[in-house]
């Protein structure tokens, strides 16, 4: 997991930020020092999560599949409905299944040559590590926003949603026409 020490070390201080706009007057301190902070809380619980998960030897995408499985349970799913479920491609889904796939957990169903068609389903093992999994993560994921009112959790979706929603969709290279105020 990122140390507090290394994230806020590269998070510059508001005041470098307002030296740096006296040079370059278009820099807005408080969004940069939001967006570096944001960057730096979003780093440090990508790291938690990634080490919580893995004590079970799985990572993220891997979770959202059996997450995934088993909410659509008894229903096996295929290849296509569970990228498109997750919001990846079908490789990476072949890829976190072959996986899965290996480790016990989910097996491919007979449905001919093509595994890309073939239904996916938990197997008994990985139903009983995603039930295992689901409640101590929810817990964990709690407990991560325990120090936030119910009132503060609801603004900060919000706010957050709204940061979301300046993003470019789709949008690979380049940067994104600035809006001006």
């Amino acid at each position: 997991m990122a140390s507090k020490r290394w994230v806020v070390r590269r998070i510059p201080k508001y005041e470098r930020l307002q030296r740096m706009a006296e040079r370059f007057p278009s820099l807005d301190p408080a969004a940069l020092q939001a967006i570096y902070v944001l960057l730096g809380v979003a780093d440090e619980v990508s790291a938690a999560i990634g080490a919580n998960l893995a004590r079970y030897r799985i990572g993220q995408g891997k979770y959202v599949v059996l997450a995934l499985l088993l909410e659509h349970q008894p229903r096996a799913l295929s290849h296509s409905e569970l990228a498109e479920l997750y919001g990846v491609t079908k490789g990476d889904i072949t890829g976190l299944v072959d996986g899965l796939e290996r480790d016990g957990y989910v097996k491919r169903e007979a449905h001919g040559d093509d595994r890309r068609v073939t239904p996916i389903a938990l197997t008994p093992a990985g139903r009983r590590l995603i039930e295992k999994l689901l409640p101590e993560r929810a817990a964990w994921l709690s407990a991560l926003m325990g120090g936030l009112s119910v009132s503060e959790r609801k603004t900060l979706v919000s706010l957050l949603t709204r940061v979301q929603s300046g993003l470019p969709a789709g949008r690979v290279e380049g940067l994104p026409a600035l809006k001006r105020k």
